[in-house]
């Protein structure tokens, strides 16, 4: 499976399994904000799902992401599948 491939699933995993009885057998599709509007999470959410992504995906720093404006959930996706 390719890089991004494998993080994707990780990282819909991680939201899955932090909040199964909002997100389990619902679409996630790269397009989705995290935040209203998409996912729904709310800041708190929002840095704690990236902190998990960041502990089981490797140290990449998710400052960029939370500055850069909207999060998308591919936004995620790619930042790791970079690392």
């Amino acid at each position: 499976m390719p890089d991004r491939a494998r993080t994707a699933v990780v990282v819909r995993e991680i939201l899955v399994g932090t909040w199964p009885l909002r997100f389990d057998g619902l679409p996630l599709p790269d397009e989705a904000l995290v935040g209203s509007g998409g996912l729904g999470l709310d800041s708190i959410d929002a840095v704690e799902f990236l902190l998990a992504c960041e502990d089981r995906l490797g140290g990449r720093s998710t400052e960029a992401l939370l500055a850069g404006g909207p999060l998308r959930l591919g936004g995620i996706v790619d930042h790791f599948a970079q690392a």
